[in-house]
């Protein structure tokens, strides 16, 4: 199945590649179309509206197509969109891009997600996401090779558009390898549940299951840390005295040391659970905003936003891998399409709220933000802890009495079968 897991590390680099071009490349794109600089955010409301919207769908399309056929159809999507930014001759284009581009992107967040929590070890998830990294930090580089050939913006997307086609046709061959590994065949030794042919539960009775709505606003404060984290860094470190070149080096070293801490977590998560690399995760960020609250020297900056980093890399993946563990795999892809639309709505709302209150009062603010945003985290990972270990140890405790019940059983009928042989003889 090797050629599967490559097949599906592949996916995550594409899900990410079209992901940070357009900050990079906005600049160029609003000169060219006569765009506004603030239409940039309108493009990014568009695709977070429809990834929310496709990620809530997905969980009854993974069961009408199988999620192989889902993420190929997904991907073939965004590649479409991706051509459409890059033909695009007005920005009103650009905005009907930007919808298959949130459905495509949404539908293979949760549908591969999904797949590599049921089926792939806890380190695959791990280095699936960091995958994702990868992607994202290929996406302005390209960019910059299109400019230098003399391409510009448009020749970035139409890269990546190609890029997303080989992916797509890739994924079509590797049809048969999903299907197996949904019949029952697990990768990697992974377990081997076949959630997709139970009965589908409605997506309002799953979200009555207790521990779902902590999930979501689970999801939810993490992605406000995340980006908040990673959108506030320059602007705070420029406001504590850096040169904005510093600073955006910086930025790099965040999301360097959240790759690598994706790296390393997977390592990790061979000799321990998805609940301590959480926790892990949540004290290592708490330990970074503290030091970075406090009056230090410029140069220690830089290592709270590697602790930051370092900090945010197990938590996400983890979350995601534990979700079967806690909800059941029957009901593990509509949990994941709710607490990836906790993700996106956190990271919707909460870095422009705390930009109201940075231009309120001071960005200076930024450490108490995290602060509160990880508390916060760490407050909604603990009551779904309590929640659903709750759940399962019951379960647990149910079975153990069966096995013990069966133990009995079959050990009266040994001394009876016993007694019986003894009768015989005398």
């Amino acid at each position: 199945m090797i050629f599967l897991l490559v097949v599906i590390y592949a996916a995550f680099i594409g899900l990410g590649l079209p992901d940070t071009i357009l900050g990079a490349a906005w600049p160029l794109m609003r000169q060219d179309l006569g765009a506004p600089i603030s239409a940039a955010g309108l493009l990014s409301i568009i695709v977070s509206i429809g990834t929310i919207i496709s990620s809530l769908v997905t969980p009854r399309l993974i069961r009408l197509l199988g999620t192989g056929k889902l993420v190929a159809y997904s991907i073939a999507l965004t590649a479409i969109a991706s051509m459409g930014y890059g033909f695009a001759h007005s920005f009103i284009f650009l905005c009907v891009c930007a919808v298959p581009m949130g459905i495509g992107a949404g539908a293979v967040d949760v549908a591969m997600n999904n797949f590599a929590a049921i089926y792939l070890e806890s380190k695959h998830t791990n280095w699936l996401h960091a995958s994702w990294g990868i992607g994202a930090t290929l996406g302005p580089a390209f960019l910059s090779v299109s400019i230098f050939a003399g391409e510009g913006w448009r020749g970035a997307y139409e890269l990546v558009a190609l890029l997303l086609a080989a992916i797509f046709a890739t994924i079509l061959i590797s049809l048969p390898l999903w299907k197996k590994t949904e019949a029952g065949n697990s990768v990697q030794g992974a377990p081997s549940n076949n959630s997709n042919n139970d009965i589908a539960p409605r997506l309002r009775d799953v979200i009555r299951i207790p521990g779902i709505k902590l999930s979501f606003m689970t999801f939810f404060f993490y992605s406000a840390l995340e980006i908040s984290t990673s959108l506030w860094c320059g602007t705070y470190l420029i406001a504590r005295g850096f040169k904005p070149e510093t600073g955006a080096i910086c930025v790099s070293l965040l999301f360097a040391s959240v790759m690598a801490g994706r790296i390393i977590s997977g390592f990790f998560s061979i000799k321990f659970t998805d609940h301590r690399l959480i926790y892990a995760g949540i004290f290592v960020v708490i330990a970074g905003c503290f030091v970075l609250s406090m009056p230090l020297p410029l140069w220690v900056m830089p290592v709270c936003i590697c602790l930051l980093g370092l900090g945010c890399a197990p938590v996400y993946p983890s979350l995601i891998h534990a979700t079967p563990a806690r909800f059941g795999e029957t009901v593990s892809s509509q949990a994941i399409s709710i607490q990836l639309a906790g993700s996106y709505v956190g990271s919707i709302l909460m870095p422009p709220a705390f930009g109201l209150i940075a231009t309120k009062f001071s960005v200076h603010l930024w450490p108490i933000a995290l602060s509160v945003f990880v508390g916060l985290l760490l407050l909604c990972v603990c009551l779904l802890d309590y929640v659903t270990h709750r759940k399962l140890n019951k379960s647990y405790a149910r079975e153990r009495v069966m096995d013990i019940l069966h133990e009995i059983s079959m050990n009266d009928l040994k001394r009876i079968r016993r007694m019986h042989k003894k009768k015989k003889k005398h």
